[in-house]
């Protein structure tokens, strides 16, 4: 009988120790990828070439909005983003982007974003775009204009 519950409690706590454990390297998983603290595309939505994006930084904070601006733009013009890809086979690259950007993904319900991005022409013209004429685009951060290069 001592042997019987013996054996039961063993398996028990190796069962318990497993769940815990599988249960930890996915959160851990997610922890790292919520701090990698490289930007990633979660949402984008266009309307005439012009991109509606949803951003998060994968970071507690951004310590160089400016800098992390032109980051996320540069990631746009390069297609770099790990989670989605834009597709500029039929329409080429976007017109216009306006982003908004959150710390992590679970922010994006729970309040407003970190801030507002926008890469933009004086006048829309659907014949430019961010990739091959950046030159013509100005680029907005909380509504304040700053320089991209």
């Amino acid at each position: 009988m001592k042997k019987e519950k013996s054996m039961f409690i063993c398996m028990a706590v190796t069962f318990c120790v497993t769940v815990i454990a599988l249960y930890g390297i996915g959160k851990m998983k997610r922890w790292r990828e919520d701090y990698s603290e490289v930007p990633d595309l979660i949402n984008s939505i266009s309307a005439n070439n012009y991109y509606y994006l949803t951003v998060i930084a994968n970071s507690r904070r951004i310590d160089d909005k400016e800098a992390f601006a032109r980051e996320v733009i540069h990631m746009c013009q390069e297609n770099a983003f790990h989670s989605m890809k834009f597709m500029t086979s039929v329409n080429g690259y976007p017109s216009g982007l306006d982003i908004k950007v959150y710390f992590v993904r679970d922010n994006i319900e729970k309040g407003e974003p970190v801030c507002n991005i926008q890469f933009v022409t004086d006048e829309y013209d659907e014949e430019l775009d961010i990739k091959n004429d950046p030159d013509r685009f100005h680029l907005y951060l909380d509504g304040n204009e700053i320089a991209f290069y």
